[in-house]
């Protein structure tokens, strides 16, 4: 993961004393990924002030850019920049989208890697901009030592990431856009009820197809299996009600959908590093 990499080199510039780990600072304002709104949902702000607003659509949209009506796909990426006018619409489906605002120092790395403002941007891979912001979202919650520099590395390894598919006019996918827009349908059903124990059989009947037909389109269009995705987001999930400090372990396994509590625990500490109880004591509350 693009955390654990990044603090492991803070941890050993420091100790070193250096200051070679240098990367262009920027303060987010709000963080929010796979945010969701209803169908018809439309956005407009005359002038969105003194900051940033990047914005990845994960269902298509239609925005106005620069003074034109510009239809979205899945998996466009745009930043609208400081005082300008932001609106889009969904008229076509829910909106899944993730998105961040940030100050000026957006600005140097926007230039830094040539990205312009108002421009939409199709990264090769859709899902890795979501599981960036995510790992963003969790370094503000959590606010562990130095995570303002990790959330810069994470977000100029995201700027980089977006520059390269600069020449990209519309999104890579081997699947339809008919396809497409199910399968985010049923994707954002399946992350908004993570208290279901779902089978791969069930997660195929939303798109009305077979199970191996469906993991195959899946791992496609999302870069990872359907049953990794799931912990991996259930996971995510477990971090946020954890640091709210409000549930108990166990609690916040049934909540997030493990009937064993073992095998949550099991489960969070592949994907942290440590267990459910050590995070809890890291933030000062005993499991």
């Amino acid at each position: 993961m693009y955390v654990e990499i990044i603090k492991e080199k803070i941890a050993a510039d420091k100790k070193c004393n250096t200051n070679r780990y240098l990367v262009a600072e920027m303060d987010f304002l709000k963080v929010k990924s796979l945010g969701a709104e209803k169908k018809d949902f439309v956005l407009h702000r005359e002038d969105i002030g003194e900051q940033y607003i990047f914005t990845h659509f994960l269902t298509p949209v239609t925005a106005l850019l620069r003074g034109e009506s510009v239809d979205i796909k899945p998996g466009g990426c745009v930043f609208f920049g400081m005082n300008s006018m932001q609106h889009f619409s969904s008229t076509l489906c829910e909106l899944l989208h993730d998105w961040f605002h940030a100050d000026s120092g957006c600005t140097e790395l926007m230039d830094r890697y040539g990205l312009e403002c108002e421009r939409v941007y199709y990264p090769s891979d859709s899902d890795e901009i979501t599981r960036m912001i995510g790992e963003i979202e969790i370094e503000y919650i959590n606010k562990e030592e130095n995570y303002e520099k990790v959330v810069s590395a994470i977000a100029e390894t995201m700027f980089i990431k977006l520059a390269r598919s600069s020449g990209n006019s519309s999104p890579q996918t081997a699947v339809n856009y008919s396809q497409k827009q199910a399968f985010i349908k049923a994707r954002a059903k399946i992350h908004m009820s993570l208290s279901h124990r779902w089978t791969v059989e069930e997660m195929a009947e939303l798109v009305n197809l077979s199970p191996s037909r469906f993991y195959s389109l899946y791992k496609a269009m999302f870069g990872i299996s359907p049953q990794q995705d799931l912990i991996r987001k259930r996971i995510q999930t477990a971090q946020i009600l954890l640091d709210k400090q409000e549930f108990t372990v166990c609690e916040v396994a049934k909540l997030t959908g493990y009937g064993n509590q073992y095998h949550f625990i099991r489960q969070f500490r592949e994907m942290t590093g440590m267990t459910p109880g050590s995070f809890l004591k890291k933030n000062g509350r005993q499991p």
